[in-house]
């Protein structure tokens, strides 16, 4: 053996297994001294292992993870209060079933029925204004300005006959200048007089202006709307279900005092469909696939082995806490079996323990007889058979691998250097020596390939539970 080039494997293999084989290589190289010089002698040297072997094989795989979680409600909602005040009938109880739009509470309503009636005694009498604006004016006020506009034009037609004599009269001499000035003035007076009339008519014809009307009917819009604003804070105060279901908590009594916002109850759906939350850690997330059929196990329900559908993958891990994992979401159509009465209780209820299998995508993978594999805390690794020429045994040469998933009798070889179809030492390899010669035994009952423990359908192989 030249101990030169086996001591070179150190460069190409893993840190873990360099300390392991570097005390194997001065031990085949006489670092040990006497003991290793006796056992160099002729006669004196260690005989070859007996071991089985095994190959290295190459086959379809179907990985699957399985992950506990827990059964919740589709739909569950804290109800709270809308309105500060004191609670005055509190009308649903734990465990019973609401339907949509069914009154959880009510608070009392003293005040505010009182200021709903001020404000619409106050919308009635702007309403009442801007009917009066609309109809125009009334048939008196119209009288009264014909009458008056009337009486202004007798008043202008005699001041004006008046002034027409005393003009005459001045032209002949009979009346003096004062005279006719004050005739004048009272003509003139009558007609601004009738002016004044005939504008007050045609004011009193049109009617209120646009402007005015539509100042009335703001107030009267904006009262209206005051009086829908407390009617919906009237609202608030009665607490209604927001769907059909159950009443799983009460969070409050006749009497209480809430703020907005307090809890009044809190309603699950009715389990007709119920969750599973399952988290996932990030490396199995390739397994999990939406809108994919999985397997539920449930133990302790009537039925343990149910059905279900992957929803979503909740994009958000609680890293904040050092969790890696991600919450997945399966739906499971629940089933009704008869209870007390007409009532019908759920098998599956929310806080159950779950099992999901979740099954990743066929691939191909190379795969290592389980019984090759030997563990320590530096890592895993694999004797791989180096065979010898005609005159020489073949030997046994270490390997550091990371291994995977089992497969039946198998496990998956994730890093190492072996091919399919290399020989690996299946049993006597824990006493092995690194570079040992060895002795290959026959093994009649030698562990089968993946194609031999896998059916006829050519299915790949599941990991093991």
């Amino acid at each position: 053996m030249r101990i030169v080039e086996h001591c070179t494997l150190l460069k190409i293999v893993r840190p873990a297994a360099a300390a392991f084989l570097a005390a194997a290589c001065c031990t085949a190289a006489g670092c040990n001294g006497p003991a290793s010089e006796a056992s160099g002698a002729p006669g004196g040297g260690r005989p070859p292992a007996q071991v089985r072997v095994a190959p290295v094989v190459q086959q379809d795989v179907q990985p699957e993870v399985i992950v506990v979680g827990t059964v919740v409600a589709r739909r569950t909602s804290v109800v709270a209060s809308g309105a500060d005040g004191q609670v005055d009938q509190f009308l649903v109880r734990e465990g019973d079933v609401v339907e949509e739009g069914q009154e959880l509470s009510i608070l009392r309503m003293v005040t505010t029925n009182l200021g709903i009636a001020e404000a619409e005694q106050v919308l009635a009498e702007r309403q009442h204004e801007l009917e009066e604006l609309e109809a125009g004016s009334r048939v008196e006020e119209r009288a009264e300005a014909i009458a008056r506009m009337e009486a202004a034009k007798v008043a202008r037609d005699v001041a004006a006959r008046k002034l027409e004599r005393m003009e005459n009269l001045a032209e002949k001499g009979a009346a003096n200048q004062d005279d006719l000035d004050d005739a004048r003035e009272r003509a003139e007076a009558a007609v601004k007089l009738f002016e004044a009339a005939e504008a007050q008519w045609e004011m009193v014809e049109a009617g209120p202006r646009e402007e005015v009307i539509a100042v009335a009917r703001a107030r009267r819009d904006g009262q209206r709307e005051h009086v829908e604003f407390l009617k919906a804070e009237k609202n608030k105060r009665t607490t209604v279900a927001p769907f059909a279901g159950v009443v799983v908590d009460e969070g409050t009594e006749r009497g209480q005092w809430l703020s907005k916002g307090d809890p009044v109850a809190t309603i699950s759906d009715l389990l007709e469909e119920v969750h599973v939350i399952a988290n996932v850690d990030q490396r199995e997330l390739g397994n999990v696939q939406i809108g994919r059929k999985v397997q539920v196990v449930i133990e302790g329900a009537p039925q343990q082995e149910w059905e279900g559908t992957v929803l979503s993958i909740v994009p958000r891990s609680e890293w904040q806490s050092g969790s890696r994992a991600f919450p997945v979401k399966v739906a499971v159509p629940n089933r009704m079996v008869e209870g007390s009465g007409d009532r019908s209780i759920p098998m599956l209820t929310e806080g159950m323990l779950a099992r999901v299998t979740f099954t990743g995508p066929k691939r191909n993978a190379v795969l290592v007889p389980k019984d090759a594999v030997i563990r320590s805390e530096s890592g895993s690794l694999v004797y791989a058979v180096v065979p010898g020429d005609s005159s020489a045994l073949p030997k046994a040469r270490p390997v550091p691998i990371v291994d995977g998933p089992g497969y039946g009798p198998f496990v998956e070889l994730l890093e190492g250097e072996l091919q399919p179809g290399t020989q690996v030492v299946v049993e006597g390899g824990e006493r092995l020596q690194p570079f040992a010669e060895i002795v290959i035994q026959d093994d009649p009952e030698q562990a089968e390939s993946p194609s031999e423990t896998s059916d006829a359908s050519g299915e790949p192989l599941a990991p093991d539970e």
